[in-house]
C-alpha cells in the first residue's frame, strides 16, 4: 500500500481512538512529563511534496514516538494535538504549561525553496538554560539521525529583528517556562533524504528514535526495552544572558583549483576546492564546468571540513571551458568562487 494511503488508514484510526483519550488538562503524576506537538494540523498543511502532507507524516511520528516513550518508566506523555485538528502555536505551548511539562518537542519534515537541501537539523530556544536545554537535547537527536546516514545540519537559533526567538512555538513556549525544540528530520523534496522517510516504517522509526533521545536525555530506563540511560551524557554548553544569533553572513571565501587539466584517457578533470565559514561552517558545495551556466548537484562537507578534492569529467561540447563552485554555510548562505580556466 502506498505510503499516503497507509497514513489516511492510520489517520481514521486515530479519529476513533481520539474519542476516548483523557483531555489535556489532567494532571500528570510522573517526575517527568513531556509534550509531543505533531507540527501543523488541520488547514495548516505544512509542506507539501508529490502526494504528501506534513501534518499527517508528523502524527505518524508522534504516534510513534509517544508509543516508545511510554515503555520507559517515570514518564508521562501528552499531544497537542491527537487528530487532524487546527491548533494555534500559543496553544500547543499552553498546553505544555497546563501539565506543567518538562518539554515540549515540536516534530516537522523539511524542504527547501531551491528543492537542493537535505538532512536533519534542530531548532532550539536563543537564550537563557532553555538554550541549553536545547543543545543537549538537539544533539542526542541528531546523534540517533547519525545512525541513519542523515546529513547532520546542526542545532541552531533562529532570531526575529525584534530580538525574539523567531519561531512561535519556541517563544511562546519559553514565555512559559518550558524549553523546547523544532525537530526538522529531514526534508521533503530531496531525492538524498526520500529512502529515509520513503515508508510507514521509516517515519515511525524517527519518533521511536525521538523518543529515545528523550530517554537519554532525561536518562530514564526501561525493562521492556531492557535500556537504562540513568547518567547517560549530555554535550553541555553554557547559559547565555543574551540571544545567540544565527549567522547572518555567506562564506567569507570560495577558491577552486584547477590539480590536473582532462587526462587523455578517459578525460577526468581535478580540482581542489577551498573555503572558510568562521561562524556555522561549510556544510554544501557545487560547482560548475560551463561558467555558470549550469550546475551540479549539492555535496556536502562533514562539519568543520574546509577543503575537498573532486574528480569529474566535463562533457566534450562545453564551450566555456572555465569552473567556478559554490559554497554553502550552516544557514544556507552562499559565496561562489572566481572562474578557473581548464583544458
Amino acid at each position: 500500500m502506498k505510503i499516503q494511503k497507509r497514513i489516511a488508514v492510520l489517520m481514521a484510526a486515530l479519529c476513533i481512538f481520539v474519542t476516548f483519550y483523557p483531555p489535556l488538562m489532567v494532571k500528570a503524576e510522573s517526575p517527568v512529563i513531556v509534550m509531543i506537538d505533531p507540527g501543523h494540523g488541520g488547514s495548516n498543511m505544512g509542506g507539501q511534496f508529490n502526494t504528501l502532507d506534513e501534518k499527517n507524516l508528523t502524527m505518524v511520528t508522534a504516534l510513534a514516538m509517544k508509543e516508545e516513550l511510554e515503555k520507559y518508566e517515570g514518564v508521562t506523555v501528552y499531544m497537542t494535538r491527537y487528530s487532524d485538528a487546527d491548533v494555534s502555536l500559543e496553544q500547543r505551548a499552553q498546553a505544555a504549561a497546563n501539565v506543567k511539562a518538562d518539554y515540549l518537542i515540536s516534530l516537522h519534515y523539511n524542504m527547501s525553496a531551491e528543492h537542493n537541501l537535505y538532512g536533519a537539523e534542530v531548532w532550539i530556544p536563543s537564550v537563557g538554560t532553555e538554550y541549553a536545554k536545547g543543545y543537549a537535547l538537539g544533539n542526542l537527536m541528531l546523534d540517533e539521525f547519525d545512525t541513519y546516514g542523515l546529513f547532520r545540519r546542526g542545532v541552531k537559533t533562529k532570531v526575529s529583528s525584534k530580538g525574539k526567538d523567531y519561531y512561535g512555538v519556541i517563544r511562546a513556549s519559553s514565555e512559559r517556562g518550558i524549553p523546547a525544540v523544532i525537530v526538522e528530520h529531514c526534508h521533503l523534496d530531496n531525492p538524498v533524504d526520500k529512502p529515509i522517510y520513503n515508508s510507514i516504517e521509516n517515519l515511525q522509526k524517527f519518533g521511536k528514535s525521538d523518543a529515545t533521545a528523550v530517554a537519554k536525555y532525561f536518562g530514564l530506563r526501561s525493562d521492556k526495552l531492557g535500556v537504562d540511560y540513568s547518567g547517560y551524557p549530555k554535550q553541555q554548553t553554557s547559559v547565555p544572558t543574551v540571544a545567540i544569533l544565527q549567522d547572518m553572513t555567506p562564506p567569507e571565501r570560495a577558491v577552486v583549483t584547477v590539480t590536473y587539466n582532462r587526462r587523455k584517457e578517459d578525460g577526468t578533470l581535478g580540482m581542489l576546492i577551498e573555503g572558510n565559514d568562521r561562524e556555522s561552517g561549510i556544510f554544501y558545495y557545487s560547482y560548475s564546468l560551463d561558467g555558470g551556466v549550469s550546475w551540479s548537484a549539492l555535496y556536502a562537507l562533514p562539519y568543520g571540513t574546509k577543503s575537498v578534492t573532486v574528480e569529474c569529467k566535463p562533457a566534450d561540447n562545453i564551450v566555456d571551458k572555465r569552473i567556478k563552485v559554490r559554497l554553502y554555510n550552516g544557514y544556507d548562505g552562499m559565496t561562489e568562487s572566481a572562474p578557473v580556466s581548464y583544458t
